[in-house]
Order: C-alpha cells, then structure tokens, then sequence
C-alpha cells in the first residue's frame, strides 16, 4: 500500500496531463457506463449543470445519496471521497486528490484511467468489461 501511495503521484507526473477534457456530451456516456457498471443506472450525485443536464437526458437524476458522483474539482473530490463515493472526474490529477476514475481525451481518443487505491477504498466494484478497457494506475 506504500508502494501504491508512493507510485501513483510518480504515474501521473509523467503521464501526458496535458490531455484535454472531453466534450461533455462524450462525458456523460461514459459516466453512464461507469454507473451502470457500479450498480447505479439512474442515479448520480453531480453538482456541474452541464453534465447533469446530458446525464438527464440519458434518464438519470441527481441524488446526493447515490453511491457514484461526478467531481469537476478537487474540492468536490475531497468531499465525496469523505462519504466513501465512486468518484468519477475529468481530470487525471484529480485521481491524486482521491478520484476514483478519470475520463480524459488521448490524442482526440476518449480514455478511462482507474486509481485502484481509490476504487477499493469505495467499497463499489465495477464490472470485468469496464475493468479490461480501462488504464489501472
């Protein structure tokens, strides 16, 4: 566990953070997957209005309570991770400040990166799909 705390600053100082953020609307389906793949397929806790509105469409509410949310800083990120959420965010720096899953654009090509530190530290399990295309750090 050492090793991991240690490791995952080292990953993601020479990993391209320079990658932009996807559109939102490219967000919100992977968002989708993420929560359906958790257990949660029509709840979100989101505070951004601009995701929630995509997410909305999709058929999902905002639910404070919901075991997966959406954090678009590292204050939101500090929060959630205090109540043990699936945090989900689009930002690879924001898995150091707790995130559990960051969606990031590649060279123009949606990515998933997973801090397992983070992950097992929810509790929430994410399906062997989700789990084999997505980047582990």
């Amino acid at each position: 566990m050492r090793f991991t705390r240690f490791a995952l600053p080292c990953l993601l100082s020479v990993l391209p953070l320079a990658g932009g953020e996807l559109p939102v609307e490219a967000q919100a389906k992977f968002i989708k997957i993420l929560a359906i793949s958790a257990g949660s397929p029509s709840r979100i806790a989101c505070h951004d209005p601009a995701v929630m509105a995509q997410l909305t469409k999709m058929g999902f509410t905002h639910d404070p309570a919901a075991k997966v949310a959406w954090a678009a800083n590292e204050n939101e990120v500090r929060t959630l991770k205090a109540a043990g959420r699936l945090i989900i965010c689009g930002k690879l720096e924001l898995l150091m400040a707790g995130g559990s899953a960051a969606i990031v654009d590649e060279s123009g090509k949606p990515s998933i990166y997973l801090s397992m530190l983070n992950l097992s530290n929810t509790g929430v399990t994410l399906s062997d799909a989700v789990l084999k295309i997505a980047k582990r750090l």
